[in-house]
């Protein structure tokens, strides 16, 4: 029950708070437009895509058994990406004339 509790309730924020929301907007004839947040809009997409990759590498390469090794490469990962987040978010990291 604890593991479809992880990905249902996900799914169920996902569908209600964003497509119930879309769906009112679409009945009262309003635009729907997504805008990019600038380059924290790449942090976040780029830290995604580059964990489900690795993810995606390291898990089979280990066999399918994941051990110590791999949990902490994982929250290694968590602390650099919210590091570079927020560092971005605060405007500590930029891009030239953005």
């Amino acid at each position: 029950m604890a593991i479809s509790a992880c990905f249902g309730g996900i799914i169920f924020n996902m569908l209600f708070g964003v497509g119930l929301g879309c769906l009112l907007q679409l009945f009262n004839h309003q635009v729907i437009t997504l805008e990019s947040n600038g380059l924290l809009g790449w942090v976040l997409a780029g830290a995604l895509g580059l964990s489900l990759v690795l993810s995606f590498v390291l898990v089979p390469l280990q066999r399918f058994h994941l051990g110590r090794a791999y949990g902490v490469f994982l929250l290694l990962f968590y602390i650099v990406f919210l590091l570079v987040a927020l560092l971005t978010e605060f405007g500590k990291i930029h891009i030239g004339g953005v």
